[in-house]
């Protein structure tokens, strides 16, 4: 599955070669995007490797690496260097003549003081597409803050919307803010790279976790700005801060089903009850919906899982059961879909199990040419001096 070019790429980005100068998370999903779409990815890191390598969630390592770096960085090769270094700055300058994208997601700054800012970059070739990820911005009163996900979840206001009325403000379970944003700097890359093919002009694109995080709030802070209407949390384990009855998880005898949108009277005559049938507008369904909740979930305690799924699928009920992640590994569109890749690491026998790209292309499928690399695997390979030299 491993190559020593890019000669096996198959995606839609084949033709594009990315230098990435991104550590932990935002930035390493977006690289490793563009990596599954077929671009060759060059990670450029620290002797010893960035610092994800070493340092992650639940301090858990499979053969020697962090897997929270080997979550996001297959499909890349890796160079291992010093990037205060003149002799390394003038090499990777070098190899920025032949790259369409440089990645980075350095506190605002520093880039420019290590000689591989964006007009360092442009110089060498004015067709660069240079993406910069940050905390906050790239100015501002925020510019120099510490960027992480769960400060930038707290500063945006995110945290009043998880969770229950009387809970403390929570965060979300996954890194929501930096995955988003990363999803944000991909579809910033491929804009830029489509203006480019049209005008034969580079610049300079940003984001950022905060903005990003904001802009993931975008209806529940439309009720706010036009309407300046309190968003008080559901007493009951409904969920979406907005939703209306009966929206929300429940538990059965054995386990807990979910309830998106259904109108109340309808699902009162799916289910044999009546007194739903009062809650006739959506109105009623949002002011009521904890009451709603409660009643129903002494109704669905009654039966089993499968025996509610049976009886609401015949009607086309939008219902789903609550997975953990013992049932999602053998759920069977997860198996359907091949979600779950193993990947090499590094150029011996280790693998490890991870999930793989969710898109889809009919002519340009994505494939997994490198696993994830050891902390400079490719350095010979990729700064090996050029002829001329």
């Amino acid at each position: 599955m491993q190559g020593d070019d890019n000669t096996a790429a198959t995606g839609p980005l084949s033709h594009v070669r990315v230098l990435d100068f991104t550590q932990l998370l935002q930035g390493p999903l977006a690289t490793q995007i563009l990596g599954d779409l077929g671009a060759d990815v060059i990670k450029v890191e620290k002797p010893g490797g960035e610092w994800m390598r070493s340092w992650g969630i639940l301090a858990s390592t499979t053969d020697g690496e962090m897997d929270s770096f080997l979550g996001f960085n297959r499909n890349k090769r890796s160079i291992a260097v010093d990037l205060k270094d003149p002799a390394i700055v003038r090499r990777l300058l070098e190899l920025g003549a032949d790259v369409d994208v440089v990645v980075e997601n350095f506190r605002p700054g520093v880039m420019d003081r290590l000689g591989l800012g964006y007009d360092d970059f442009a110089r060498v070739n004015p067709g660069i597409v240079y993406a910069s990820s940050s905390g906050y911005g790239q100015s501002g009163p925020y510019r120099d803050r510490p960027g992480q996900d769960l400060l930038v979840q707290a500063l945006s206001g995110a945290l009043h919307l998880t969770g229950r009325r009387d809970d403390p403000p929570t965060p979300c379970g996954i890194g929501i803010s930096d995955e988003y944003t990363g999803l944000h700097l991909v579809v910033a890359v491929l804009a830029a790279l489509s203006h480019r093919q049209a005008t034969g002009e580079g610049q300079r694109v940003e984001v950022d976790l905060f903005s990003c995080t904001v802009a993931a709030q975008q209806q529940e802070l439309t009720v706010w700005l036009n309407h300046g209407k309190p968003m008080p949390r559901p007493e009951e384990n409904i969920g979406h801060i907005g939703a209306t009855g009966p929206f929300g998880t429940y538990a059965t005898q054995d386990g807990h089903i979910a309830l998106a949108m259904m109108p109340c009277p309808r699902l009162g005559e799916i289910l044999g009850v009546d007194w739903l049938a009062e809650f006739d507008t959506n109105e009623k369904m949002f002011a009521e919906r904890d009451t709603i909740h409660r009643r129903l979930a002494a109704h669905f305690a009654t039966g089993t899982t499968a025996q509610w799924l049976r009886l609401l699928d015949q009607h086309d009920v939008w219902c789903a059961p609550v997975q953990d992640y013992a049932a999602l590994e053998h759920d069977p569109q997860v198996e359907h879909a091949g979600l779950v890749w193993t990947v090499p690491i590094g150029e011996d026998d280790a693998t490890f199990r991870t999930v793989g790209s969710p898109l889809t292309f009919s002519r340009t499928p994505t494939s997994l040419r490198y696993g994830v690399p050891r902390a400079g695997q490719h350095t010979e390979q990729i700064l090996a001096p050029t002829r001329e030299e």
